[in-house]
């Protein structure tokens, strides 16, 4: 209790002219538990107990926030361990510095994937559907707008990493496919 208000617990600071406190201030008077705290006890379960700072202004303190957090839009591979880009999904560009031929499927049915890049540019690759996601690697880092950190691919609602760049195009279900380049 503080000069021109109260806190309960680690509440916020309540003033004592404020209509709504006037119930709350007058169970404390008449030495009954205030309805607010008793919870659908019965009066008398609860102990309450004041503390005399009527002498002194109520301080504001700063309290920072103690809860856990998410980053949105991340991709970031949790696990320590450097395994490869085939079972986490991580691209490093520095691996991709020459497309390779072998990576390209047969000349059969072709999928049309639609690019979002780290760069905010969009390109559109155009690979047969029994191509491996590699292929699809190739195509990021010969627009010359991959840039040179690693990152990771996601597609789908809601995004979800890709990780395993041995699929085929057709087995990842990427054909007419929005992918999304995110920074590793």
């Amino acid at each position: 209790m503080y000069r021109d208000g109260f806190v309960v617990d680690d509440g916020p600071y309540r003033r004592l002219n404020d209509p709504a406190n006037a119930e709350f201030l007058r169970s404390l008077a008449s030495g009954k538990t205030p309805r607010e705290l008793s919870d659908g006890n019965v009066p008398g379960d609860i102990a309450v107990s004041l503390v005399d700072k009527r002498g002194e202004e109520y301080v504001e303190t700063f309290r920072s926030f103690s809860g856990a957090g998410s980053s949105l839009g991340s991709a970031t591979v949790t696990d320590g361990e450097s395994s490869p880009a085939s079972n986490t999904g991580r691209i490093t560009p520095a691996d991709y510095a020459a497309p390779s031929e072998s990576r390209k499927g047969s000349d059969g049915k072709v999928a049309g994937i639609q690019v979002r890049l780290l760069s905010g540019r969009r390109i559109v690759a155009r690979l047969p559907i029994d191509s491996p996601v590699h292929a699809l690697v190739d195509e990021i880092q010969s627009s010359g707008a991959a840039g040179e950190d690693p990152y990771v691919l996601m597609s789908g609602f809601p995004p979800a990493l890709i990780t395993d760049l041995n699929q085929t195009i057709k087995e990842a279900g990427l054909s007419g496919a929005t992918v999304t380049q995110k920074k590793q």
